[in-house]
């Protein structure tokens, strides 16, 4: 276990699958060159996924298995396939193609196939490995995209714990810190010692080379700007430049995004990205992320899902909000924790281990999660989702999805929930790390950042 400053850090996924045999790298075909050190790769600093020669990524770790949360299984477009940066998106959607497949699937000429092949090798974006098994003739080799040794550095940031991890480009954690925190610190006192933190964690492996960086926070964000908000959350984020700070360890892209909404895009990816999802996260605070087939819905402001600021009373408790009857103020972890003070309750984790037998902590949650559920019903009957999941330390627990269940059904419209699941979370606390980290990999290697890279008009 390797220990980063924290006081619960691991390293690793238990979930990580093993490395395929089959992603030993092989001497690319003559017609193709292979990657050299000399072959100048498409620079991360200008959009691209990597540097010079090769990029980074998880020793060991191949394209040859997709896990959950990788791409969707929907090809790309097409109509624009002769361009390498749209080549590379095809071969990105599963794990080798022969050339006849290639040949087959984009209606390229042989020699206009080959010659864009030629630069996606040159630049150390795909190589050759494997082969297709054929029993007669020669085997075909496979073409692969190469995301060996290509990583994105994440951070999960919620309001009193995050996670730092380094991530294949599919979503796999290869490493992972966690640690206690307080995101109400000034950011300059805050981001040096997380910086710090993931510079160990990217150690482990000198072959790691970061093409991005993804970062959820507690707090609204413009993800097309990477502008924070104004939050109570985060005093003194407002505005501040995390992306100059950031880009002074790591001359990568950054891709910011409000924590719950993270969520929300990992737990879609589990699914394809297929439908209407509504990803509720209760923790600490309580917030929302919205996804219509794939799409995530920031909303004008990049306040979209800050539905613990819903009034549901107009009196109550004092939200940090400064208004009466938030309900976060009724229902949030920190709401929970003043209200139990004198059970000696003094941290979330006190409330997951007693949330069995003190009948003070059920009856809190009970009556936090039928808060949550009547403003949720709310939500559900304005977007008529099709999956409701519960993430977050609180919002993952037995009794407080049941409770929710039960609210969203009693107050909704019922023809709004012909369709509707309630579920807790597929991948827990991953959800956002893979969120993120498809946000990195859909940013770096799109396909006009791949083109633009390459020099391509």
């Amino acid at each position: 276990m390797a220990v980063v400053g924290s006081t619960d850090d691991t390293t690793g996924s238990p979930s990580d699958p093993p490395a395929s045999p089959q992603d030993t790298p092989a001497e690319p075909a003559a017609s193709a060159p292979g990657p050299t050190a000399s072959a100048g790769g498409p620079g991360a600093s200008g959009g691209g996924p990597g540097a010079s020669g090769g990029g980074p990524g998880a020793s060991g770790g191949g394209a040859a298995t997709r896990p959950p949360g990788g791409e969707g299984t929907t090809r790309p477009d097409l109509a624009g396939a002769a361009s390498p940066g749209h080549l590379l998106a095809l071969i990105r959607t599963r794990p080798g193609w022969t050339r006849q497949q290639l040949l087959t699937a984009t209606g390229m000429s042989r020699t206009t196939l080959f010659e864009r092949l030629d630069q996606l090798f040159r630049a150390g974006l795909v190589y050759e490995s494997g082969s297709t098994g054929a029993t007669v003739g020669r085997p075909a080799r496979l073409v692969r995209f190469d995301d060996r040794n290509r990583v994105a550095l994440i951070f999960d940031l919620g309001q009193t714990h995050g996670r730092i991890a380094v991530a294949d480009l599919f979503g796999r954690t290869l490493r992972m810190a966690t640690l206690r925190l307080n995101i109400a610190q000034p950011p300059d006192r805050l981001l040096p010692d997380l910086l710090d933190r993931a510079d160990k964690l990217l150690r482990v492996d000198e072959n790691a080379q970061v093409v991005g960086v993804g970062m959820g926070i507690p707090g609204p964000v413009d993800v097309a700007t990477g502008r924070l908000g104004a939050s109570t959350t985060m005093p003194g984020w407002e505005d501040y430049a995390i992306k100059d700070v950031v880009r002074s360890r790591w001359d990568v892209p950054l891709l910011i995004e409000n924590d719950a909404r993270a969520f929300a895009r990992g737990e879609a990816s589990a699914s394809g990205g297929r439908g209407i999802l509504l990803a509720v996260k209760y923790a600490s605070g309580i917030g929302a992320g919205i996804v219509v087939n794939g799409e995530v819905i920031g909303g004008a402001d990049g306040a979209a899902g800050d539905i613990g600021h819903i009034r549901v009373s107009d009196e109550g408790p004092v939200c940090r909000c400064g208004r009466q009857g938030c309900l976060a103020a009724w229902a949030s972890g920190w709401s929970l924790l003043d209200q139990l003070a004198d059970q000696g309750v003094h941290t979330l984790d006190d409330v997951v281990q007693m949330h069995t037998h003190n009948p003070a902590v059920i009856a809190a949650l009970r009556a936090g999660a039928e808060r949550l559920g009547r403003v949720l019903a709310a939500v559900v009957a304005t977007v008529n989702p099709d999956t409701l999941v519960l993430g977050g330390i609180l919002g993952q627990l037995p009794l407080v999805a049941e409770e929710v269940e039960r609210w969203v059904r009693a107050d909704a419209v019922e023809r709004t929930m012909q369709k509707l699941r309630v579920i807790t979370s597929r991948s827990g606390d991953d959800s956002a790390t893979v969120g993120l980290t498809l946000m990195v990999a859909q940013h770096v290697l799109a396909a006009s950042a791949i083109d633009a890279a390459l020099g391509v008009g």
